[in-house]
């Protein structure tokens, strides 16, 4: 008489599969049973062991052996239509992987000792390929490319952790120019010129309805010459670019067109930044020369309101007064005079009324004021005052 089989209590799920369903394997080896849970049973097997659900009689489960390791192919299968496919060589995963859904090949793929390796593939419900990733070992040689139902290219780059698009520095796209890209709706969503596999010329990309929202000037795979986008068919920004750097102005513009503010790039270094009332006139101007820059602040029918001059700050990367800074009256006239060493007041402080009389006269050390007179628009004096460290007024 025959010995029962071995009967093995299993919870049959894989990843990314829908909810588990309880099963009972019967398996058996050369018509005897076995226990695969238990190492013992297969330390020396070499053949295929074969296991079936005790109610249906299926075959659920096979596992080929080569001197008590996997090697060969193991395959799942599921009531409902789900399997997996996993070819071995000595005990590790090394071969092709084939993973279904009701029945229908859903993922491709291929394995090098115990690693994913090589191409991949996943298909559309219609049979079509929906992702082609080709893995290497160097994860910068790795490529990838996704379509949509049709078998339009939606996406493609090189990289699977630190992913850079097709044609982007050293992600060389093997496809003819120009390379497209397509929204889920089947519009254009990038037309891209290629050169050498690298992005050439004017890139060009739209939203789902086709309306163009950027332009890139690339050379050689980088940035070079001028990007803009789009809003409405306006420009929102400009900027110039010089192999993948910054350089020159970068221009950011109001829904009329007109100048919102430029910033202009020289070694990758901002070194002048001017913002616009929608008018035309100069609002806010920094120029950087070196450690060292002046402000400006006008209003908006150009005069100068404020100037100052600033050094880059020790311990931050903004910059602090340092000289002298001056605001004037609408005429022209100075309001204020004072002086600053690395963000601190030091030095004079003046202020004028608009009659042009001197209203305050102090002295500053160190951000606190030490003397300080104060007059009358008219030139009466209202105060003549010492001060000690602490703030508080010297007694007379």
């Amino acid at each position: 008489m025959r010995a029962p089989s071995v009967m093995r209590l299993v919870l049959l799920s894989v990843p990314l599969c829908s909810a588990p369903a309880w099963a009972i394997e019967r398996c058996s080896f050369q018509g005897k049973p076995i226990n695969l849970d238990n190492g013992n049973s297969t330390a020396k097997l070499t053949g295929t062991v074969r296991c079936v659900d005790e109610d249906t009689k299926k075959e659920t489960h096979t596992v080929s052996f080569k001197n008590g390791k996997q090697d060969g192919w193991e395959v799942r299968r599921w009531s409902d239509g789900r399997a997996v496919e996993q070819e071995y060589k000595a005990g590790k995963r090394h071969g092709g992987f084939k993973r279904y859904e009701d029945g229908r090949l859903v993922e491709t793929s291929h394995y090098v000792d115990d690693n994913e390796q090589g191409e991949s593939l996943r298909y559309h419900p219609n049979g079509k390929v929906s992702r082609r990733v080709d893995r290497q070992p160097e994860d910068e040689k790795s490529t990838y490319e996704d379509y949509d139902e049709t078998g339009r290219l939606t996406k493609a780059g090189c990289g699977l952790r630190s992913s850079w698009e097709a044609g982007l520095k050293d992600c060389v796209w093997k496809g003819p120019s120009p390379l497209v890209f397509f929204h889920p709706n089947g519009q254009k969503r990038a037309v891209i010129p290629l050169k050498n596999g690298r992005r050439d010329g004017v890139t060009e990309l739209f939203d789902k309805d086709g309306q163009r929202t950027a332009t890139h000037a690339y050379a050689a795979g980088v940035l070079d010459g001028v990007s803009t986008r789009y809003a409405a068919g306006k420009a929102l920004t400009s900027t110039t670019w010089v192999q993948g750097q910054r350089e020159g102005d970068e221009t950011e513009f109001f829904n009329d067109g007109g100048k919102k503010q430029v910033v202009t790039w020289k070694d990758r270094q901002q070194v002048k930044r001017v913002e616009y009332f929608q008018n035309g006139e100069r609002k806010h101007e920094l120029v950087v020369t070196g450690d060292r820059a002046v402000e400006s602040y006008f209003e908006d029918d150009g005069s100068l309101r404020e100037r100052r001059n600033l050094l880059k700050g020790d311990f931050h990367n903004g910059f602090d007064p340092d000289g002298v800074t001056e605001a004037f009256f609408p005429d022209g006239g100075t309001e204020r005079r004072e002086h600053y060493v690395k963000g601190k007041a030091e030095g004079r402080r003046q202020v004028w009324a608009e009659n042009g009389t001197l209203v305050e006269d102090s002295q500053w050390t160190k951000d606190r004021v030490t003397t300080r007179k104060r007059w009358n628009p008219d030139g009466g004096l209202v105060e003549d005052e010492a001060f000690h460290e602490d703030g508080s007024r010297k007694k007379k």
